[in-house]
């Protein structure tokens, strides 16, 4: 008897154990699918706020265009975004009802902009009650930028989980058409784009990464000659030792990567790549910490701007400056003769709490840089005004050099200028008069970025 029930108990024992296993794998496997499921919700949102966010650029840019090219492009992109959108928002665990506003807004701006499109591409222009009805759609594009990217947000630091969202998703959205477009919305407090390791590259970045290194058609330099660079840039006296820790033959630009230890230093070492060919640095990073700041954006822009006079690279002018993490991120464009040649651009990460650089990237300056032979304008910069719209409040005009996806360069009247309240550069090609590009200037806590 005894037997037979130590038995039954250890059958007993195994069942629970055995249970007990499959009950915290199933759980397991349960919380990773469930985990799966939140990064797709997440990555989904994510994607709704930047879709969401180009339709209002998009058709903010519309207004100040002059050109029927360039409008036609325009209705294609927002169409076109509007439809990426309503793919984003359909995947998300939010029932249908709370989201049927939204979605109505999605088709019937993806299907106006897709109208106006086919009229544009006949020649015919838009009639009042069309740029009306553009107007209103424009609106509520702010609006919904606004309320997804707070969701996003509330997402993204934990505020509110995807189980809440199921139950609140109603009351987020269920705001009416008419009542958001007669509400006064603050513009995007920031914008979605990441920064990179120094800078959000500006204007043209992927154009110019394009092209072929021009930069290779230069003499190779040895390992040491390298080293004697980098010294020089960091600073002989301040540099205790400089080893190599990578060949980097397979990049665009080949480059000798050194690390530098610097004297009496504890928080860090400098990485810094010179090229091979020609012998300029191409990229650094010092990763020491920055403390409080000490000094304004002001003048850490022109410690920059001198800095880069310094290692060779003159007639370089800033465009564009943030602010971020106590270091202020500059980009610096070539400027030859009258034009701001902007495939030629460097971009600076400079210390608040000393004014030392702790970053360059250098990378479009060597792809582009060359010595150009720029022709003069064919048409006055009065000619050029008459195609840019009426309805853009004309700042201030100059001349640019602006790379295209084609890889050739334009030259053009580059037009800085506001309309309802935000500003916008277009771009007027000297030498025909055809509007070419334009980019809206976003201002955010940091400083400006433009799309």
């Amino acid at each position: 008897m005894f037997k037979k029930r130590a038995v039954l108990a250890i059958i007993v024992s195994i069942i629970i154990a055995g249970s007990t296993t499959f009950g915290t794998l199933m759980y397991l496997e349960s919380r990773d699918y469930r985990n799966v499921l939140q990064s797709q919700y997440e990555r989904s949102l994510y994607n709704l706020v930047s879709d969401v966010e180009q339709i209002q650029v998009s058709m903010s840019k519309i207004p100040v265009s002059a050109s029927q090219k360039q409008s036609l492009l325009m209705f294609a992109d927002v169409w076109r975004q509007a439809n990426a959108a309503q793919e984003r928002l359909n995947s998300l665990p939010i029932s249908n009802a709370a989201l049927q506003d939204v979605s109505k807004y999605l088709s019937q701006v993806g299907d106006f902009c897709y109208a106006l499109l086919k009229a544009a591409n006949r020649g015919e222009s838009l009639t009042q009650t069309e740029w009306n009805n553009f107007d209103k759609l424009k609106s509520y594009s702010q609006y919904l930028s606004t309320q997804i990217h707070a969701l996003e947000q509330d997402v993204s630091q934990g505020r509110m989980d995807w189980g809440e969202i199921r139950t609140a998703g109603k009351e987020i959205f269920e705001k009416r058409l008419q009542n958001s477009v007669e509400t006064k919305f603050e513009q995007i407090a920031e914008s979605m784009q990441k920064y990179p390791t120094l800078i959000y590259d500006g204007p043209f970045s992927e154009n110019v990464l394009n092209i072929k290194p021009r930069v290779l058609s230069e003499k190779e330099i040895s390992l040491g000659k390298a080293k004697e660079i980098a010294a020089n840039i960091l600073g002989k006296d301040k540099v205790e030792s400089i080893s190599q820790y990578s060949d980097k033959k397979g990049e665009r630009i080949p480059a000798y990567a050194l690390s530098v230890k610097m004297k009496g230093r504890r928080d860090g070492e400098v990485n810094i790549d010179i090229s091979k060919n020609g012998g300029h640095v191409v990229y650094m990073l010092d990763s020491r910490d920055v403390n409080e700041d000490k000094i304004g954006m002001k003048a850490a822009v022109e410690r920059g701007r001198k800095f880069l006079e310094s290692i060779g690279y003159r007639d370089m002018i800033p465009t564009f400056s943030l602010k971020y993490d106590s270091t202020a991120l500059v980009n610096y464009v070539y400027v030859d003769g009258k034009h701001v040649v902007y495939p030629d651009q460097i971009k600076l990460k400079i210390a608040l709490d000393n004014g030392d650089i702790v970053g360059i990237e250098s990378q479009h300056y060597l792809i582009a840089h060359y010595d150009r032979d720029i022709p003069n304008p064919r048409i006055t910069p009065e000619e050029a005004r008459k195609n840019v719209s009426q309805k853009l409040n004309i700042r201030n005009v100059r001349l640019a050099v602006i790379p295209m996806e084609s890889l050739r360069e334009v030259y053009c009247y580059e037009f800085y200028g506001d309309y309802d309240g935000e500003k916008y550069i277009v771009y007027i090609n000297s030498q025909d008069g055809n509007e070419e590009r334009i980019l809206k200037i976003m201002d955010t806590p940091n400083g400006e970025l433009t799309m």
